[in-house]
């Protein structure tokens, strides 16, 4: 695992228009578009491993995730870790350094990844583009209602309905980008990783994914997760997720 050192760690030469932007989805009226731009300084990339944004840290820090997979995650003195928020495409990631003046998180890429980087020291000026402030507050509370619903699935729930919730959520955040088909999606998280979502051991994920498959719901093949039983999936899960709200990409 390697921590990303300085602004210029992987930062592509070449920046991305926001306008052709496929996380968009026409959502963003050009105005807007043309102020998100001027805020954009790279198009940086990471690697599968890398720490992000290093939790303590007080360097301000402000992204979208544009491709692959992040987790946001609160180490404790006695080395234990638990993941609070997995980071798909189109989610913004930093804003605590920004509001905080300290990362309160770590973040760290499950995959390789690209994301654009906003100006953190411009931070402020957003108040004076209020659709913009908008969305902000729109993607802030759907992450904040998101990490929630995943604290009861994880503290109010036995292990297989953690686990089923776990899965079923992403599916449905997958789906909504386009990242997942109807019956399935690819599941690049190791085992220890999907033991930190949970608050489980390693083999008792194993055991509940054990007993998943062999009452014909969900099997996993080479981290990919074949839903066999949609709608016992479903009702293991319990708690119900929310679609991600298309107009709150910055």
């Amino acid at each position: 695992m390697s921590v990303m050192q300085g602004a210029t760690r992987g930062v592509d030469s070449k920046i991305p228009g926001c306008r052709n932007c496929p996380l968009h989805n026409n959502a963003v009226a050009s105005p807007d578009l043309a102020i998100i731009e001027s805020f954009k300084v790279a198009h940086g990339r990471a690697w599968s491993g890398d720490v992000i944004i290093d939790q303590g840290s007080r360097r301000p820090r402000l992204f979208t995730l544009f491709s692959g997979w992040a987790i946001k995650y609160k180490s404790l003195e006695c080395g234990e870790r638990q993941v609070v928020h997995l980071l798909l495409p189109g989610d913004l990631v930093g804003l605590e350094t920004c509001t905080m003046g300290m990362a309160e998180f770590g973040v760290q890429a499950v995959t390789d990844v690209t994301f654009c980087s906003f100006d953190a020291d411009r931070f402020s000026d957003f108040a004076f583009a209020p659709d913009i402030s908008r969305r902000i507050m729109k993607l802030q509370a759907y992450e904040s209602a998101m990490i929630a619903e995943r604290l009861t699935a994880v503290g109010a729930c036995d292990a297989k309905s953690n686990l089923a919730h776990l899965i079923a959520s992403l599916h449905l955040r997958l789906l909504g980008l386009g990242l997942a088909q109807e019956r399935g999606f690819r599941l690049p998280l190791s085992i220890q990783q999907i033991a930190d979502c949970c608050g489980l051991t390693p083999v008792h994920v194993h055991r509940v994914l054990r007993a998943l498959r062999e009452e014909n719901i969900v099997a996993i093949d080479c981290r990919k997760i074949e839903i066999l039983d949609p709608e016992a999936l479903r009702h293991i899960a319990r708690v119900a997720s929310m679609e991600t709200p298309q107009d709150a990409i910055l």
